[in-house]
């Protein structure tokens, strides 16, 4: 059954876009040039929809396997220096490959961390320098409800672990953002 999941991870990557730009074996994003589905304000400025954005999604077969027990100290901080490479990866691209020089905008989006809740995701990604935000519904709740059993799917599949903390019933979808100006200040620098 996993192989299946992790099958239609890959149809729906192929189908969204969704792409591996390095093979650096630490970089734990994929991208995909896309357009903003809706208007967002972030840093007082205004995206548009159907502006270009640039979204980043995790690369689930190389991120950390959560311990047995849970998150630990050690964990959290191998996780949080591989989302720091890979950011700094994704700047280098968008500043190597001119496909990215319209893009307004780094977004993702995820059932990981919920904007209700103050958790160490949320808080780690406003530290990284993004806003995050409730998550937009385009096809609604009941969307909403398919696209969180797809990723409890891939949890299951890919980290089955990570499941323990996080009922299905209670996984809420949040959105991040940030300027592509800023991001590239933020990130553009050398790559280790």
């Amino acid at each position: 059954m996993r192989a299946a999941v992790r099958l239609i991870d890959t149809l729906v990557r192929t189908a969204g876009g969704i792409y591996e730009f390095t093979d650096d074996p630490e970089c734990i994003l994929r991208i995909q040039l896309k357009q903003a589905s809706h208007e967002v304000n972030i840093e007082n400025e205004r995206i548009l929809k159907g502006e270009p954005v640039l979204a980043v999604h995790a690369w689930n077969e190389c991120m950390p396997i959560l311990p047995e027990g849970g998150a630990t100290l050690e964990w959290a901080l191998r996780l949080r220096r591989m989302v720091i490479h890979s950011f700094k990866l994704v700047a280098r691209e968008m500043q190597n490959d001119s496909r990215y020089a319209q893009v307004r905008a780094i977004c993702g989006e995820s059932a990981l961390f919920s904007f209700t809740d103050h958790t160490g995701g949320t808080r780690l990604m406003q530290h990284l320098g993004f806003t995050v935000l409730p998550y937009h519904r385009p096809l609604g709740r009941f969307g909403e409800f398919w696209e969180n059993l797809f990723s409890w799917w891939l949890m299951w599949a890919y980290n089955d672990v990570s499941m323990q903390s996080r009922g299905f019933l209670r996984l809420r979808r949040t959105e991040i953002w940030i300027n592509a100006d800023e991001f590239i200040r933020r990130y553009g620098g050398i790559v280790r």
